[in-house]
């Protein structure tokens, strides 16, 4: 016989989340930025949310629509899932179509909808009920580019037929340059006649998303407002982060709370992170209220669970771009060609770092702070402390 092993299952599950999309009650913070976004879809007005990698621009935008999905429909592009331009038309018919109102959803008035398209859609269902569309494969470039063209117009006409404004999300939308360097034209040609479309632009890559919308010879120059998304203010995200540990009777001190933010700096997928860990270090043991050296544990569990993602990232670059890293890992705030700083790190000449600063804001590591100086900071929020142990003599590791 067998000995039966009972594991002990926690009465209460991790209040926090990370590494995906948020929403409800696990959604902290931004409720300025909430209003800010829903005036301007409701006003129809184009929108660019630029940020950093993981400030949470999806979850913030789903969460906008989820408010206002009574008066305004809404269509979500992940133009990530699109794998070639062939593709992209049963996205957007798909997605499209989904504005409609429910009752017309039917198949016969869908189809009407796409009869005057060069390429002929096949129509179904999907598991919840709603409308599919998809399009044959093997079509020329040119039957593809009209179909863009009528689909790109669709959502100025379903506003027209509802007499609503409507709202059209493109997530990933660097990856439109990917698909077709044609398209952004393409889209700004139509785009701006459909004074009753909200379109909302998002992106992961920043510096890609910042020259299509602000450089002066790209097509989408001055096409939507550009929307900032900053770390979330410690007054906002504190009281947040005290509501998700208490709601699971996980008191938490104001200190460590105060310890979090200032390892994180309002970062919103960070602090979720860091939370979590704070949260699973402290709920086997019950040390209540969680004091600020279970955060500086939990930033060790941390740095463990992203050691992969880390190294794979110290494996491809090059000696200059890693000393680099690890001289602003050191000191952040200081000018990368000043004299003193590169003799400090051992970086060599300005011509080499310049090289390998250029290298690392390619690949987003680090970013250009504001103002005088050739100032630069690690954008990710944990890889300073990576890289501090990584480089730790071996008995302090």
């Amino acid at each position: 016989m067998y000995n039966r092993i009972v594991r002990n299952v926690p009465a209460m599950r991790n209040p926090f989340r990370y590494g995906e999309v948020v929403r409800g009650d696990r959604f902290g913070g931004r409720e300025r930025e909430r209003q800010e976004l829903m005036a301007d879809i409701l006003n129809g007005q184009n929108v660019v949310v630029i940020s950093p990698r993981r400030f949470g621009k999806t979850s913030l935008v789903l969460e906008v629509l989820a408010d206002i999905a009574d008066s305004v429909p809404s269509a979500y592009v992940d133009l990530l899932r699109v794998p070639s331009v062939e593709h992209l038309p049963s996205a957007l018919a798909t997605e499209f179509a989904r504005l409609l109102s429910p009752g017309d959803r039917m198949i016969d008035r869908v189809r009407r909808l796409f009869d005057d398209l060069a390429l002929r859609p096949k129509f179904g269902v999907d598991e919840a009920g709603r409308p599919t569309v998809e399009f044959e494969p093997g079509a020329s470039a040119a039957d593809i580019g009209l179909t863009l063209d009528g689909l790109f117009q669709l959502p100025g006409r379903i506003a027209e037929r509802r007499k609503t404004r409507v709202a059209v999300v493109f997530d990933e939308f660097q990856s439109v340059v990917d698909l077709d360097t044609g398209l952004p034209a393409r889209m700004r040609a139509i785009f701006q006649l459909q004074a009753d479309v909200a379109h909302v632009f998002l992106g992961s890559r920043r510096h890609v998303i910042e020259r299509l919308f602000t450089g002066e010879n790209e097509p989408m120059f001055r096409m939507a407002k550009v929307f900032p998304l900053g770390p979330i203010p410690a007054d906002e995200f504190g009281p947040f982060i005290h509501g998700r540990f208490v709601s699971t009777k996980s008191p938490i001190s104001a200190e460590a709370v105060e310890r979090i933010l200032s390892i994180t700096g309002g970062h919103p997928h960070d602090t979720q992170e860091l939370c979590y860990f704070t949260w699973a270090e402290t709920s086997a043991n019950g040390i209540y209220p969680i004091p600020p050296t279970a955060v500086d544990r939990a930033l060790d569990r941390v740095l463990d669970a992203e050691n992969a993602r880390y190294g794979a990232l110290w494996d491809r670059l090059a000696v200059s771009q890693r000393s680099l890293l690890v001289a602003l890992s050191r000191e952040s705030d200081a000018g990368v060609y000043e004299a003193k700083f590169r003799r400090r790190h051992r970086l060599g000449e300005p011509t080499s770092v310049a090289r390998a600063a250029g290298r690392l804001v390619d690949l987003e590591v680090i970013a250009p702070v504001p103002g005088p100086g050739a100032v630069y900071r690690i954008v990710d929020t944990f890889l300073p402390a990576w890289l501090r142990r990584l480089m730790a003599p071996m008995g302090d590791r």
